[in-house]
């Protein structure tokens, strides 16, 4: 499972629509004279081509695997000789995108990023990356797809001069989490699942002080979560007062903007957390930069906010912990009520949290676009993805899968499969994840649901480069409240000095940001709703 990324926060300007709904540099900027590549007489047939054409690409590592079996059937498929470049973990690969990019000698064919808006600008700027605008409207398999899910992801790839530079890698579920808890524990104690922030608190300080696993030993908590990330106190943030104390600007019904954390909703919420916290209920972990993931296994802790995908058999996280509980049992709960009497889970973005391209470097940009949406139709994308029918996974004939060998399991690497190579360039979330059971569907179509309200207030730039004012003071003001209210939960600040944060936040120039927000992000709104309306079901 990959890390948590914070997902892009896009930004604005109008797209005039074509079909494929792409556009100009950065994603919204204007580009006047953007340069579109001719097409081939003919559209590339890509499994009948007598020319081997070479294909560097870039991804993480993880997703690769050198001579695979699945990179031979790609190889063999289109007539490609791969090169296939690991960027390292999470933490160094935009340094090496950087670095790549800007060596003509290394710049690969296939380019794949994330969070890198202004290193993207620059490369649009100096005719690094192809415009595939016109790609995309003869082969449509990716386009298909993503205006199936939603038309939206579409939009936010795109500008509005009917150039293109990017491709969605990955676009989450409209919700990728819910709210988990050890129903053996409420079973041991002789609890009830929560329903209300309330009574989830409730059930924390019994997983604390109530010695749930039996074992006669004070070694539990309550809750644990992704050190360093909000998102685990979703059910509190999402719960206290009208759940305006998001992390970040909210877009409100009325068209006006906040800043979620200088909202009394955000100060109730701070102070719950912070008690749990000082009462020992919360895994102490949960202030510093660690995986939650990774600490499941320990089976020390009996609540959390985290991925549907926890439901597959198949995944990881719960394969280990199981391993090491045979006798436990997570179950996923609906959302709690708090205040307002509307649970809502924490909404994704519409927008792609990466993308990839195909730079200036490669020898035949048509066909190589060509043979990436062959590989995105079904068939291909789950040969890609899942393997070998009967070998890798089994079909039960009634809809759902069995996974032999995972994309994550020992048996990949082992046996040299290369099961889901290039993820993340182009991930398929429909029927085609066959990953996902019955009940997985089902969780992520009930998360979704209850998470539409909450996504209403997200703000997603299609530009980010555009917002000046909030480029050149965002950082200290999000250094300046990141060290309060975490310095809030871990007890090394106060409450009693919110007053003065909230003057301190103000005097970096909330308000120019607000006035900022209008002016850009409002007429970004209404050219999302006109495409919509054009584009939309």
């Amino acid at each position: 499972m990959r890390k948590r990324v914070l997902a892009l926060m896009l930004a604005g300007a109008m797209l005039t629509g074509m079909l494929t709904g792409c556009g100009g540099k950065g994603g919204g900027a204007a580009t006047a004279n953007a340069e579109k590549p001719a097409l081939a007489e003919e559209p590339i047939d890509v499994l009948n081509q007598e020319e081997t054409m070479k294909m560097s690409v870039v991804c993480l590592q993880g997703y690769t695997q050198p001579d695979s079996e699945t990179e031979k059937w790609l190889e063999e498929r289109y007539n490609l000789d791969i090169e296939v470049l690991a960027l390292p973990g999470w933490s160094d690969a935009t340094s090496k995108i950087s670095l790549l990019m800007g060596d003509e000698t290394q710049r690969p064919d296939i380019i794949w990023w994330w969070n890198m808006e202004a290193d993207y600008t620059k490369w649009v700027d100096a005719g690094l990356l192809v415009n595939v605008a016109p790609y995309m409207e003869r082969y449509t398999n990716m386009v298909d797809y993503y205006n199936s899910i939603d038309p939206g992801v579409m939009f936010y790839a795109s500008g509005e001069d009917g150039a293109c530079y990017r491709i969605p890698g990955d676009v989450a579920e409209p919700a990728c989490e819910t709210l988990w808890i050890r129903k053996d524990w409420l079973d041991n104690l002789n609890l009830e699942i929560p329903t209300t922030l309330d009574e989830l608190e409730d059930c924390l300080y019994a997983f604390t002080n109530d010695d749930p696993d039996g074992n006669g030993v004070d070694d539990t908590y309550g809750w644990n979560g992704d050190g360093y990330d909000y998102r685990t106190f979703w059910p509190w943030i999402q719960g206290c007062g009208d759940g305006n104390g998001r992390m970040d600007f909210l877009r409100m019904e009325d068209g006006s903007y906040i800043y979620g954390p200088t909202t009394d909703d955000c100060k109730e919420w701070l102070g719950r957390v912070a008690k749990l916290y000082a009462d020992g209920v919360l895994d102490p972990s949960i202030i510093t930069d660690t995986d939650r993931d990774e600490e499941m296994a320990n089976g020390g802790f009996g609540a959390t906010y985290s991925w549907v995908i926890w439901n597959n058999p198949s995944t990881g996280t719960m394969q280990s912990f199981y391993s090491s509980n045979p006798d436990a049992e997570w179950i996923p709960i609906d959302m709690v009520a708090g205040d307002n009497g509307n649970p809502q889970d924490d909404p994704a973005s519409v927008s792609a949290w990466c993308y990839f391209g195909i730079t200036n470097v490669c020898s035949d940009p048509e066909r190589a676009y060509a043979i990436w949406d062959d590989m995105a139709s079904e068939e291909n994308y789950i040969r890609r993805r899942f393997g070998v029918e009967g070998r890798d996974y089994k079909d039960n004939g009634d809809g759902t899968y069995e996974i032999i060998h995972d994309k994550d399991g020992s048996e990949n690497t082992e046996m040299g499969l290369g099961i889901g190579l290039f993820q993340d360039l182009f991930s398929r979330k429909d029927a085609c994840n066959i990953a996902n059971t019955a009940e997985t569907t089902e969780l992520f179509e009930k998360v979704k649901n209850s998470s539409r309200d909450a996504y209403t207030k997200t703000i997603e730039k299609k530009n980010p480069d555009a917002y000046v004012v909030n480029n050149d003071v965002g950082t200290d003001i999000g250094d300046t409240m990141k060290e309060y209210t975490w310095g809030v939960i871990g007890g090394g600040k106060s409450l009693d000095d919110w007053d003065a944060y909230v003057a301190n936040i103000e005097s970096l120039g909330i308000q120019k940001v607000v006035d900022e927000l209008i002016e850009i992000h409002g007429a970004q709104v209404e050219a999302y709703d006109t495409y919509m309306a054009e584009h939309g079901e």
